[in-house]
C-alpha cells in the first residue's frame, strides 16, 4: 500500500475514532453537573499520566524495530510486552507507595480504580504500532473505531443510567479488563516468536532506544499536562471541566499529525536504513511534505475557531462552559506549532537524546510563568503557559536538526509553501470578519460561513499552486471511481 493511501487510512480512522471520544463530552456535560464533570476529567488526566509513565514509549518503538529486523516481529512485540508490564508494575507499586506516604493526598478515592484502569489500559496494548509498522492501517482504523465506540457508549451508558462519575470510572475499568483478556487471548494464538530468529542486541538495544523516547514521552506529557493539573489543584473543577472544553479539538490536531509522523517514521528508516546510497536528502524531503502537507490541512482551522469559538461552546456544552472560549481560541496558537513535529526525522536517524532536551526546555519555560499567568489570566493564562513551552521546545528542534542533517533555516522547512497557505488561510479569513453570518441566521449561520470559507480557502490554494496541494488532489483523483467522476 502506498504511503499515501497508509497516512489518509490511517488519519481518518483516527479521526473518526476521536470523533466517537470528542463525542463523550457532548453527552456527559447534559447528564452530570459540572462539578462531576470536571471529576471526571480529573480522573482522566491521572490515567493518561499513568499510562505514558507506564508504558514509557515502548510500544511506539515497534514502528523503530519491525522495519529494522522484519523477520523478527513478533520476537520483538514479545521483548514489547515483557518490557511494558516490567515498568507498568513499578509505577504503578510506587503510586500505591507514594500515595500511602501522603496518607491519600495523592490520588486520592482514585487510587484503586485508577491503578487498576491503568494496569489493563497500559499492558498488551501495542496492536496499534504493530498494525502500522506491518503497513496494515485499514485493520487499524477497525480496532481502534470499535475499542473508543465501546468507551463512548460504556461512559454514556452509566452516565444516563446513574448520573454517577464513580459508576462511570468504575464501568470503564471492567471495561477495559475485558480487552485486556481478549488481547491476551489473540496475542497467544497469533506469536509466532518462537520460530524466528533472534534480534542482536535485543532488550537492550529497545532499552536503549526506548530511554530517551521515554523520558521525552513523560517530559512531554507533564508539560502538555502541567497546566491542567494547575487548573484542578489551584482552581478546582469547574475550572477544570471548563478547561477541558476548550481544549477540546486537541484530539483532532494529534491525529492528523501523529499519523502523518506514524506512517513517515518507518518509512524514513527503511530510507536511512539503504545500503546502496546515502537517503538522508530523500528521507528528509519526505518528511518536509509531510510537514507541508500538515500545515495545509491544519492552519484553515485556525480562522474559524478563533471566530466562532464562544457561540459553538455555549450551545454544544451550556452556558455554564462559555468561559472555555477563550482557552479554545489560544490554543489555535498551540496547533499551529503542532503542524512540525521534528520527532518523525530525529527518531529516523536513531537519534533521540535531543528530544529530551527540548521538551525539558519547554517544560521548565512552560512552568516558568505558569502560575504568574494563572494568578492574571486564570485558565487562559493557563493556555498561555502551554504555548509558550511548545514554541520553546520547537525551537529547540529546529536547531538541532539543523545541525543533524547539515542543512540552513532556509532549508529546513518547505519554507515557500507553508508561506503561501498562510496567506490563503488569511486572505479567506476575510470571509468570517461579517457578523451578517450569525445576525441573519443565529448560532446556524456559523455552517455557510465556514463552508463559504473552506471554498475560498481551496481556490486561493489553487491559485497559488501550493504543490502538496497538487499531490493531495492527484492521490484523490486516482481514488475517485471512474463512474463517479462521469456522474460529475
Amino acid at each position: 500500500m502506498r504511503l499515501g493511501d497508509q497516512a489518509a487510512i490511517l488519519t481518518l480512522s483516527r479521526l473518526a475514532s476521536f470523533g466517537l471520544m470528542l463525542a463523550s463530552p457532548l453527552f456527559l456535560v447534559h447528564l452530570i453537573p459540572i462539578e462531576d464533570f470536571g471529576r471526571y476529567r480529573e480522573f482522566v488526566l491521572y490515567a493518561s499520566l499513568l499510562q505514558s509513565f507506564g508504558s514509557f514509549a515502548i510500544p511506539d518503538s515497534l514502528l523503530y524495530f519491525i522495519p529494522l529486523h522484519p523477520e523478527s516481529q513478533w520476537r520483538m512485540v514479545r521483548q514489547t510486552v515483557v518490557l511494558t508490564a516490567a515498568c507498568s508494575c513499578l509505577v504503578l507499586g510506587g503510586l500505591w507507595a507514594v500515595d500511602a506516604v501522603m496518607s491519600g493526598g495523592l490520588v486520592g478515592a482514585y487510587l484503586v480504580p485508577l491503578a487498576l484502569y491503568a494496569f489493563f489500559v497500559i499492558n498488551l496494548d501495542f496492536w496499534e504500532w504493530l498494525l502500522i509498522a506491518i503497513r496494515r492501517p485499514k485493520v487499524v482504523m477497525i480496532y481502534t473505531a470499535a475499542r473508543l465506540a465501546l468507551r463512548m457508549i460504556v461512559a454514556v451508558g452509566a452516565a444516563a443510567l446513574t448520573r454517577s462519575f464513580i459508576v462511570i470510572i468504575w464501568s470503564l475499568v471492567v471495561l477495559e479488563g475485558l480487552r485486556f483478556l481478549a488481547s491476551a487471548v489473540v496475542w497467544r494464538k497469533l506469536d509466532r516468536s518462537a520460530s524466528e530468529p533472534p534480534v542482536i542486541g535485543g532488550y537492550r538495544n529497545q532499552l536503549r532506544f526506548c530511554v530517551p523516547m521515554g523520558v521525552t514521552m513523560l517530559l512531554a506529557l507533564i508539560r502538555r499536562n502541567l497546566a491542567t493539573l494547575a487548573v484542578a489543584r489551584l482552581l478546582g473543577p469547574v475550572a477544570l471541566a471548563r478547561y477541558s472544553i476548550g481544549k477540546y479539538g486537541e484530539p483532532i490536531v494529534a491525529t492528523v499529525r501523529n499519523s502523518l509522523s506514524s506512517v513517515v517514521l518507518p518509512e524514513m528508516v527503511r530510507r536511512e536504513g539503504s545500503v546502496k546510497e546515502d537517503r538522508s536528502d530523500h528521507s528528509l524531503a519526505l518528511w518536509k511534505r509531510a510537514t507541508a502537507i500538515c500545515a495545509l490541512l491544519m492552519f484553515p482551522i485556525v480562522p474559524p475557531v478563533v471566530r466562532y469559538a464562544e457561540p459553538l461552546i455555549a450551545t454544544l456544552f451550556g452556558e455554564e462552559y462559555r468561559a472555555g472560549a477563550i482557552v479554545m481560541q489560544l490554543y489555535m496558537l498551540v496547533l499551529i506549532r503542532e503542524c512540525f513535529d521534528f520527532s518523525p526525522a530525529l527518531r529516523a536517524k536513531g537519534t533521540t537524546a535531543p528530544l529530551v532536551y527540548s521538551t525539558l526546555a519547554g517544560l521548565v519555560a512552560a512552568a516558568i510563568v505558569l502560575l504568574p499567568l494563572i494568578a492574571y489570566a486564570g485558565i487562559a493564562g493557563a493556555m498561555m503557559s502551554f504555548a509558550i513551552g511548545s514554541f520553546v521546545e520547537a525551537i529547540w528542534l529546529a536547531v538541532t536538526m539543523m545541525a543533524l542533517y547539515r542543512v540552513s533555516a532556509g532549508n529546513l522547512l518547505p519554507w515557500m509553501s507553508i508561506i503561501k497557505v498562510a496567506f490563503a488561510t488569511t486572505l479567506a479569513a476575510t470571509v468570517l470578519v461579517p457578523s451578517l453570518w450569525t445576525d441573519v441566521l443565529g448560532v446556524a449561520g456559523i455552517v455557510p460561513a465556514s463552508c463559504c470559507y473552506a471554498v475560498v480557502y481551496a481556490l486561493i490554494v489553487w491559485v497559488l499552486r501550493v504543490p502538496e496541494s497538487a499531490v493531495l488532489l492527484e492521490w484523490v483523483r486516482k481514488r475517485v471511481p471512474a463512474s463517479a467522476r462521469l456522474l460529475s
